[in-house]
């Protein structure tokens, strides 16, 4: 398994135990005639629309172990290519291979703001007391020692906003759709990591994947 992908798993094992998701789902709406009770019953591509192959296969293969039912990567089905000029011959060609259904990702935007993160005064300030020592001089008379705390920054927050939809290839019609934000994910790779991740748990809270 690749160094990166690998860092990026103990990553999120550690941030889903303390709860530390940089990913909000905003919306998600599901086709309410469809739901996946038996994922084992239907073959489905993974795909992630990411023009960078080494992270797109990555992200794909992640994708494709998290689907409990049987799923294909897409850089394994279609190749390289980032665009499919004929949907028709493509749709027929996963249909006769026994595919029924796709899943894409893809990464709408990416957005910087800037905010003041204030600084913070030393604990002895929290008493006048405290402060009375320390402004003579510490607990030492005659020593010289001054602690200004932690100074206010800036502070460049970055996100992503990243869809995640699921067609049929039976009635090639949308059946599920969510968009999130993802603030600071510390890299490409975890971002869509957690992305997937959240979204799966959308799913089965929207009760379209049992």
């Amino acid at each position: 398994m690749n160094k990166k992908l690998s860092f990026a798993f103990a990553a999120f094992f550690i941030c889903s135990i303390f709860a530390c998701s940089p990913t909000q789902v905003v919306n998600s709406w599901r086709d309410p005639s469809v739901t996946i009770k038996n994922p084992s019953a239907h073959k489905i591509v993974v795909a992630a629309l990411i023009y960078d192959q080494s992270v797109r296969r990555q992200v794909e293969d992640y994708m494709a172990s998290l689907y409990p039912g049987e799923a294909s990567q897409s850089y394994q089905i279609m190749g390289g290519d980032s665009l499919i000029n004929n949907e028709a011959a493509a749709s027929q060609k996963l249909k006769e291979q026994g595919y029924d259904g796709i899943v894409i990702m893809k990464q709408v935007t990416e957005n910087t703001s800037q905010r003041w993160v204030p600084g913070q005064f030393p604990s002895y300030y929290n008493t006048w007391g405290g402060y009375w020592g320390y402004g003579w001089g510490g607990p030492r008379w005659g020593a010289t020692f001054y602690n200004p705390g932690t100074p206010g920054h800036f502070r460049i927050d970055r996100t992503w906003t990243v869809q995640v939809n699921a067609y049929s290839l039976e009635s090639n019609k949308m059946i599920y759709a969510a968009n999130t934000h993802t603030t600071d994910p510390g890299g490409r790779i975890p971002l869509f990591i957690d992305v997937c991740n959240a979204v799966r748990r959308q799913m089965k809270k929207d009760k379209f994947l049992k």
